[in-house]
């Protein structure tokens, strides 16, 4: 993947349960002058386990590998406020320190770089603010939770034959949904299925992160998204729609259109990151969360 600078890190975006450890890998180039710090850090409403941090350094470009370097022992805050007239009103009361720790919801493992507060839990409406401190240099970021969307209904269709491994029936599914009457929100589409199984965090799961549309185009419009991705006859399905402030979005469109840029002729893409301080890169994604099981027909 290309963008305008010159080496590569690993955007961390999966876990798996029951392993010690598990990424989904990402090459993104950065500045060969200086290691970066990559953040990738989440508060939603619904799944406390699924709101974490994950800490990493950027290698170079010449290393023998090139997944981040985890993180260790960074002060890691979460702190909820609102935002008042323009300015920021943080609750000093509500201030979680993340940890890493061995969680029995993940067989205990322990994961370098991986903080967490399993008793953090994101409110729609609220702003909040992540603050980091690695080697005595801070880093911080805002992020609003908006208000959930209602999932009126999610419905199978579009049958195809998969042909890829043992020919395959199967089904493409539809989310029927209200987009709100304000501007500046959008969506991101995340699901769990039999083939992702325990797997554990955002990036473990299926997602059709991006739609190729505009806010502006579709305010207020009822919303029919069918996902081009195959789904099992008769597997129940977790679906997750999440509703995210514009500036999250537009790093996970950045971060996408990064990774489509592999060609050494394609054009340079920037990642739009939300992570104030020197020599960083990553966002902080605030996912408001709606989920829906369904049974694909």
């Amino acid at each position: 993947m290309r963008t305008t600078s010159g080496i590569v890190f690993v955007f961390i975006s999966a876990i798996v349960a029951g392993l010690t450890s598990c990424e989904k890998d990402f090459d993104i180039k950065v500045n060969s002058h200086q290691p970066k710090l990559v953040v990738e850090a989440y508060i939603n409403n619904e799944l406390p386990l699924y709101n974490y941090v994950i800490l990493g350094r950027s290698q170079d470009y010449y290393a023998p590998d090139f997944t981040n370097v985890p993180v260790t022992g960074a002060s890691v805050a979460i702190t909820e406020g609102r935002l008042i007239s323009g300015q920021y009103e943080w609750d000093a009361s509500s201030r979680k320190e993340l940890k890493e720790a061995a969680l029995t919801q993940l067989s205990n493992a322990y994961i370098p770089g991986v903080y967490f507060d399993t008793t953090l839990r994101g409110t729609p409406g609220m702003h909040y603010l992540l603050e980091i401190e690695v080697e005595g240099k801070m880093y911080s970021a805002t992020t609003e939770l908006l208000q959930p969307l209602s999932i009126d209904s999610i419905t199978s269709g579009y049958y195809f034959i998969d042909e890829e491994d043992d020919p395959e029936y199967m089904a493409r599914l539809t989310v029927h949904f209200k987009d709100p009457d304000t501007i500046g929100n959008t969506q991101l589409y995340y699901w769990r299925t039999r083939q992702t199984g325990e797997n554990f965090g955002w990036g473990a799961l299926g997602t059709n992160r991006y739609s190729p549309r505009t806010d502006e185009l579709v305010n207020g419009q009822y919303m029919h998204i069918t996902h081009s991705n195959g789904f099992d006859i008769g597997d129940t399905v977790s679906y997750h729609l999440v509703n995210v402030e514009r500036k999250v979005y537009n790093f996970w469109d950045s971060y996408l259109k990064a990774s489509e840029s592999a060609s050494p002729f394609s054009t340079p893409v920037n990642l739009q990151s939300t992570i104030s301080g020197e020599n960083v890169i990553g966002c902080f994604s605030g996912f408001s969360v709606n989920t829906k099981s369904v049974v694909v027909k």
